[in-house]
């Protein structure tokens, strides 16, 4: 009978996630009945592998490598790791040592960037406050932030997004149809009136959630899973209904000053207040009463 942990020596749960790619170090402690130290196996070793490190009988640990070597994964796998009495047979299980239960995950790739997923993912990633964020309310609540920015992009689009721009007259020549047109317009969204060439610090940050959602062996692993899961669900999905009776058309940062003195304040979520217009743009510019 052995005890396995983490390699940082904190519990191991007899049920784990995994993603593509990674690599799990983990410690066997103890011996089998005969002193020797235990074989762990993998029920599917295509999808799994698993390598001890010279293991020593001498010694009451072993260290143990999980690799997942699947690749191109289309759906969840499963997949035990069993601990075997080191017998030369290797088909005895060793019943007092738990099994470990791996769910592997496909790698959870960004859409293509020249699509309009693509670009509307990649924004959301940028503009909704991460897990790590001080202003960050929860899964639920990022999701609901990326709805209602997709919601008011809508909303400019619909309107007229010149009406947004600090170039009106200039916009207003150009046959904007798509969400991807108006998040290139200058000034709609920081960062993409040069799309698909991000600042470098944006770059990083979307590489990095994508990093930290597709590696399971650290801690933050699901928050940013979450996080890029919503951002394409989001991005690909039908704008909600509006949350404002008068239809959101702008955000900033929450506790940023306002987009401009024909904005109102509505509401603040995700890390971010949203703005509706004021009744006179609404009537005079946009000719709705």
């Amino acid at each position: 009978m052995a005890k396995l942990i983490r390699n940082d020596r904190s519990t191991l749960s007899t049920d784990i996630t995994m993603v593509e790619g990674n690599v799990l170090l983990i410690k066997v402690v103890g011996l089998g009945f005969n002193k020797k130290h235990l074989i762990l196996k993998s029920s599917a070793p295509e999808l799994l592998s698993v390598h001890a490190d010279r293991p020593d009988d001498r010694k009451l640990e072993q260290s143990v490598k999980l690799t997942v070597v699947a690749k191109g994964l289309r759906r969840e796998r499963g997949v035990d790791v069993i601990a075997y009495v080191n017998d030369g047979r290797t088909s005895l299980a060793d019943t007092g040592t738990p099994r470990i239960r791996v769910k592997i995950l496909p790698y959870l790739q960004l859409p293509a960037q020249d699509s309009e997923l693509g670009i509307l993912t990649r924004m959301l990633i940028l503009e909704a406050a991460g897990p790590e964020h001080p202003k960050y309310g929860g899964a639920a609540e990022a999701r609901q932030s990326m709805q209602w920015m997709i919601r008011l992009l809508r909303n400019r689009l619909e309107a007229g997004p010149h009406h947004f721009s600090k170039s009106p007259s200039e916009v207003a020549r150009q046959s904007v149809k798509t969400m991807t047109e108006v998040l290139k317009i200058p000034g709609q969204v920081e960062a993409f009136a040069q799309y698909p060439n991000l600042p470098d610090k944006k770059k990083a940050l979307i590489t990095r959630t994508v990093d930290l959602a597709n590696d399971a062996t650290q801690s933050r692993f699901r928050a940013y899973r979450e996080l890029l899961e919503n951002a394409i669900l989001v991005a690909g999905s039908p704008p909600v209904a509006d949350p404002c009776p008068t239809k959101l058309y702008g955000w900033r940062t929450q506790g940023a000053s306002s987009p401009g003195r024909n904005f109102l304040y509505f509401r603040s979520l995700g890390g971010q207040d949203f703005y509706t217009l004021t009744p006179e743009f609404r009537a005079d510019v946009l000719k709705i009463r």
